[in-house]
């Protein structure tokens, strides 16, 4: 279905899934509206959030601070940290939020990108060498 680089094979067919029919209701006073009237399709942010989207970025973030030695709900320090496979999740929420873009709410981008920059700002701080602070800014 898909290359080695994630993109869709040129001759994949897919499945038609057929939808049950369903009865359309009725319009109140139907009219006729020129083309220029005629509004466009809702965008993707008037639909509900997905509780499967949020529990993915929940399961994936909270994986990223066990992976950096911290335990998201305390945030106490772990006895093991594996900062490559921290780094990786990070990448794939990023793939994730670049695939994404322009289909997601507002509240799903929202949780998305907050969740990309507190992991990378927690991956920051896990990776920096012990005594060393970061340059403070405004002197």
């Amino acid at each position: 279905m898909f290359t080695a680089e994630g993109e869709l094979r040129p001759d994949f067919q897919p499945e038609e899934a057929s939808e049950p029919v369903r009865a359309a209701p009725a319009p109140a006073a139907p009219r006729e509206t020129p083309a220029a009237e005629t509004p466009p399709e809702a965008p993707s942010g008037d639909r509900a959030t997905s509780q499967a989207f949020v529990t993915l970025i929940s399961f994936l973030a909270t994986n990223v601070y066990h992976a950096l030695g911290v335990d998201p709900m305390t945030g106490k320090a772990l006895s093991r940290r594996d900062t490559a496979a921290a780094q990786q999740m990070i990448e794939w929420l990023v793939v994730l939020e670049q695939k994404t873009r322009g289909n997601l709410n507002f509240e799903e981008t929202d949780l998305l990108s907050r969740a990309l920059y507190e992991l990378r700002m927690a991956y920051v701080e896990a990776v920096r060498p012990p005594g060393r602070e970061p340059p403070r800014s405004g002197g």
